[in-house]
């Protein structure tokens, strides 16, 4: 008996023109590809990238409704993949995108749902699990992202600029940026700035570098 995912694909296939996809998989681990290709997403309306830079064609397709992204396989910067990401996510309503991570690491995972509409998936999880957790609804809870201006400020600390020069380039009164962090550390669950700062390091590291 095909299982709800499989039907999906045969729907999709009735209503769609063949060279039309309606999910995108960003990973460059093959393995793991040819497994969700073979096991997991069965039919033709699914295309694995290696990187996004790679997808990014393909993005603005309307028929889009599915983006699955493997964080851990990326080579590039995570935090420049969440800043393109979030930009692309929040100005492309319906489409839903989940991000997988490969351990347990509660700071990481608060930060990267914080990030944007993102859902955040274990990816070393039995495949019918992560086929549940792909066919279950959406949370009918409104998430609370990052404003424009927190996302801002932790991009100037990604990149290295301290508290108040990130304020000064944001024209914000330093007792107020200093209030803001204060904030972003208990949405991430981080004890010190210095937790923070190691966040953004790790997020910011590119192994092409």
């Amino acid at each position: 008996m095909l299982d709800g995912l499989e039907h999906l694909s045969q729907q999709l296939s009735y209503a769609l023109p063949e060279c039309i996809i309606s999910q995108i998989i960003i990973s460059s681990d093959r393995f793991l590809g040819y497994a969700w290709s073979r096991y997991l997403f069965v039919g033709k309306r699914t295309a694995m990238f290696p990187s996004l830079d790679a997808a990014r064609f393909r993005l603005e397709d309307r028929h889009i409704s599915s983006l699955i992204v493997d964080m851990e396989s990326l080579t590039t910067s995570r935090f420049a993949a969440l800043e393109m990401l979030r930009s692309h996510c929040l100005s492309h309503n319906g489409l839903r995108t989940w991000l997988l991570v490969s351990h347990q690491d509660p700071p990481m995972k608060a930060f990267l749902a914080a990030a944007g509409p993102f859902e955040v998936l274990e990816r070393n999880q039995t495949v019918q699990r992560f086929r549940n957790a792909l066919l279950a609804p959406p949370s009918a809870e409104t998430s609370d992202y990052f404003s424009p201006t927190e996302w801002q400020l932790l991009t100037l600390l990604a990149q290295g600029q301290t508290l108040i020069n990130a304020a000064r380039q944001l024209k914000m009164p330093y007792h107020r940026a200093v209030y803001r962090l204060g904030t972003l550390l208990q949405r991430c669950g981080l004890s010190s700035r210095q937790a923070l700062m190691q966040l953004l390091h790790r997020l910011s590291l590119d192994v092409n570098q």
